[in-house]
């Protein structure tokens, strides 16, 4: 079956000389691994396959391939930037989403938001400080883990969690949609605290390297 769908870029892993398997959230079938050749180097298909970024891709669907072929790919809006807490935020939640949906499991609504999201992001149309911790609450949900802005459903969420009284008031501001004041040691803590939270119940067993790496070169 010929398939034509808008993807995300999540993951290149270099396969050979010239080769990579690319992992690509598809808005028709989910998460797909295709192999790709020509992708070495700065330019063409190795911009172009850059996790964060969004193309469209036309390939023969087929569930007993293991590894898919594309026939086309090309880049669409919106486009990944340069600048880099944008970039390297874009590279935290594409693990995030890897990390959180199963394979070959579509998700229209989730690909909808991130597309959404990351347009956001990348346009710096709005300079949203908690992009991150929405983003990672937005995952919560998608995957049946959600949190709500009930004081009670929160208590019981975090009981056996190491989460302190401010942090506690910030999350339930950002589950009432709003944008409260705070710097950025404190917006890193409350990142922190959910990137545990997701480990431990949405994607047990699974670290964020991204978000470790991003918080390394921060510090230095």
């Amino acid at each position: 079956m010929l398939i034509k769908t808008e993807a995300l870029v999540l993951k290149k892993i270099p396969y050979g000389e010239n080769s990579a398997v690319v992992h690509l959230f598809c808005q028709s079938h989910g998460i797909l691994p295709f192999m790709f050749s020509g992708v070495q180097g700065k330019k063409g298909k190795s911009a172009l396959l850059r996790p964060g970024t969004f193309v469209e891709i036309v390939f023969n669907f087929t569930e007993r391939q293991n590894i898919l072929r594309a026939k086309e790919v090309k880049a669409v809006e919106p486009f990944m930037t340069e600048d880099f807490m944008a970039s390297n935020t874009a590279l935290v939640c594409t693990e995030l989403i890897r990390n959180t949906l199963p394979d070959a499991m579509p998700d229209e609504n989730l690909f909808l938001t991130a597309k959404t999201d990351f347009a956001r992001l990348f346009r710096r149309s709005e300079n949203d400080l908690w992009f991150l911790q929405r983003f990672m609450l937005k995952l919560c949900e998608a995957a049946g883990h959600g949190l709500s802005n009930n004081n009670a459903d929160l208590q019981s969420a975090w009981s056996n969690r190491s989460i302190d009284q401010d942090s506690f008031k910030l999350l339930t501001a950002l589950l009432d949609n709003q944008s409260p004041l705070a710097d950025r040691p404190t917006r890193r803590k409350l990142a922190e605290t959910l990137i545990a939270y997701m480990c431990e119940v949405v994607f047990p067993g699974k670290d964020v390297r991204t978000f470790r790496v991003m918080l390394d070169v921060l510090d230095n």
